[in-house]
């Protein structure tokens, strides 16, 4: 079994969640805000009382912020200090500042063991023979993002 003990070790692990999240946001639009004074940002003025919506989805997915943006490289986020906790505002999946989710510690400890649970336990195969290349990852949006179409695995024992 892996366990907590275990996941400082996994670097890749925790690069690949983060590349997941920035390419498959659970949430693609954080909760609006509202501006608390007059403000001019970027050449937009911005009145008391506007209410603001951040579309984390465009962030993960900008060319300005990230190179090949729409490329999925977890290796991006092995030598740098880019984190989900809300301080790099280019990477906000769950949030930033004082209405940042509070489970997130909680979530990516959750969703490291059961990862690296599988990944060390079972050999996950597409059916039919596919490839990872012929995987179909368009997504659906709504209040969240989910897949499409169901991913379908066959899992056989490593042991």
């Amino acid at each position: 079994m892996i366990t907590e003990e275990h996941l400082e070790k996994t670097k890749y692990l925790k690069a690949v969640i983060k590349e997941s999240l920035r390419l498959h946001i659970p949430l693609p639009l954080l909760v609006q805000r509202e501006s608390t004074q007059d403000i001019n940002l970027m050449g937009y003025d911005i009145p008391v009382g506007t209410r603001v919506v951040i579309n984390a989805w465009a962030l993960g997915r900008d060319p300005s912020l990230w190179e090949e943006p729409e490329q999925f490289k977890p290796e991006r986020f092995l030598n740098n200090s880019l984190d989900y906790k809300g301080f790099h505002y280019q990477f906000i999946p769950f949030g930033g500042g004082r209405r940042g989710c509070p489970g997130i510690q909680f979530a990516i400890a959750i969703n490291e063991l059961a990862i690296a649970n599988l990944v060390y336990k079972y050999d996950l195969l597409l059916p039919d023979g596919k490839g990872g290349e012929e995987l179909d990852m368009s997504e659906i949006t709504g209040l969240t993002t989910h897949r499409k179409s169901p991913l379908l695995l066959t899992a056989s024992p490593r042991f």
